[in-house]
């Protein structure tokens, strides 16, 4: 069955956030249908393409290392994951996806900046593809969690 996102933007969108997106070097196309999705979602809602950039993890396991240095070093307002693990034939996928995981919330919450998780576990690339393009791109939903926790967190900020 298709998913059809509803696009809502929040009402307060700066047109000056930076967005970092870590991804990984992994399944190249499929990654960069993610990334294109959450860009031309970023674009549509007004922010510019220079504050959009991407940085390379070698793998879904750095991509919490890489965006926790982007938020140390205040480069980012906000970060995305993009990441895809496949089952194999042992549990070392389960522990990667589960570290990376745990390394995006734990970022999040040691530097109070959203860092949207897209890292899927899948059990074979074709689930992966599906969830990659179009208007099914989890990348255009990464986009949306970011736009509305930025918004949300602009405004607790403001009402201090």
């Amino acid at each position: 069955m298709k998913k059809d996102h509803t696009i809502s933007f929040p009402a307060a969108v700066d047109s000056n956030w930076k967005i970092g997106i870590v991804a990984s070097s992994y399944y190249e196309e499929e990654i960069n249908g993610l990334i294109e999705g959450a860009k031309k979602t970023f674009v549509a809602a007004g922010l510019s393409d220079a504050n959009i950039i991407v940085y390379p993890a070698p793998g879904s396991f750095e991509i919490p290392l890489i965006g926790a240095a982007l938020a140390e070093e205040e480069k980012v307002d906000a970060l995305i994951g993009f990441g895809i693990i496949v089952e194999g034939e042992t549990h070392h996928a389960r522990l990667l996806a589960e570290a990376a995981t745990n390394g995006i919330m734990e970022t999040q919450l040691t530097y109070h900046i959203p860092f949207a998780f897209e890292v899927l576990y899948v059990n074979t690339i074709e689930d992966a593809r599906r969830r990659c393009f179009g208007n099914e791109s989890k990348g255009i939903e990464a986009a949306l969690a970011v736009l509305h926790s930025l918004s949300s967190l602009s405004s607790i900020k403001e009402s201090r």
